[in-house]
């Protein structure tokens, strides 16, 4: 726990928690058996940190003169980077951003400002913070060029309006990546494979269950007695969703694609959200799964 602590912060800053309910307990005295409650974003770092312990321990216990000080170096200097990494690449984004600007793609940018930008973009892309619209996108990276080039952040807005046209017309230059999956292949322009596809990946605030685990959000129920106006986007989403499955009970992930589609065009969902979507097999099948049991 003392070891993760400084990266559990920054995950809470990420993604706008405002209070960590993570508890850590011996389920079982004696027993060896750890108990870990909590809906926190860091939790599932925190269960990576434990399952790296053990394996540490369990290859080289014998070898080890020191082991909780042999856990608390390789969770600060290898377990921690490697985890971000990982959830990096999950995403599509790049693992690494500290030599982009030196990188071909940058080579290629008018100035110092822009290969800045595109390093921003390319950090941004594999952020867990929820990110709700392209204002928004704006807003943080007129928030980084301020902090680095010196300046207030709104000042920037309009460069980095600028900015980005220069830096995605660049990207989407020179041959093709391979944005392959494990059934079918496809290449797309560097833009979309680095950046546009894993900026669609990352919620907004306001559907940050969508589409990874629809249970957690309250449901809206279209046949419920005592239906009430809702004001809130998690419910109005899934109860579109709902309905759309409950029209096509046999064809789930037909339903989900209609339902996807008339959230789009009711603008409740980016529509670069949606394409991760239908683009992604293993959210499609969360999605799809977690769609029937509500419907």
């Amino acid at each position: 726990m003392a070891e993760t602590r400084t990266h559990r912060a920054a995950l809470h800053r990420s993604t706008g928690s405002d209070r960590c309910d993570l508890q850590l307990s011996a389920a079982s005295p004696g027993g060896g058996v750890v108990r870990i409650d909590g809906d926190c974003a860091c939790r599932d770092f925190l269960v990576d940190m434990l399952v790296e312990a053990h394996l540490l321990l369990a290859r080289n216990l014998r070898q080890l003169r020191n082991p909780p000080g042999a856990v608390r170096t390789h969770l600060r200097t290898r377990a921690t980077h490697d985890w971000i990494r990982r959830r990096r690449i999950q995403i599509g984004a790049q693992a690494r951003c500290d030599r982009i600007r030196r990188g071909a793609r940058a080579r290629g940018l008018p100035d110092e400002f822009h290969r800045a930008l595109l390093e921003y973009l390319c950090d941004e892309a594999g952020s867990p913070a929820p990110l709700e619209d392209q204002e928004a996108l704006v807003r943080r990276l007129s928030v980084r060029c301020a902090a680095e080039f010196g300046g207030e952040a709104p000042d920037y807005r309009d460069r980095v309006l600028a900015g980005l046209l220069v830096v995605e017309r660049q990207c989407r230059t020179g041959p093709r990546v391979n944005d392959a999956t494990d059934d079918r292949t496809e290449f797309v322009t560097w833009w979309e494979r680095y950046i546009e596809r894993p900026l669609g990946r990352r919620p907004p605030r306001s559907v940050a269950a969508l589409p990874d685990d629809l249970l957690t959000v309250v449901a809206l129920d279209p046949a419920a007695e005592g239906r009430r106006e809702i004001a809130e986007s998690d419910d109005l989403i899934v109860g579109h969703l709902v309905a759309a499955a409950r029209r096509h009970l046999d064809a789930p992930a037909s339903a989900l694609r209609e339902g996807l589609a008339d959230l789009v065009s009711r603008g409740l969902v980016a529509d670069r959200v949606a394409h991760s979507v239908l683009g992604d097999g293993q959210r499609m099948a969360v999605a799809i799964r977690e769609l029937s049991a509500l419907a």
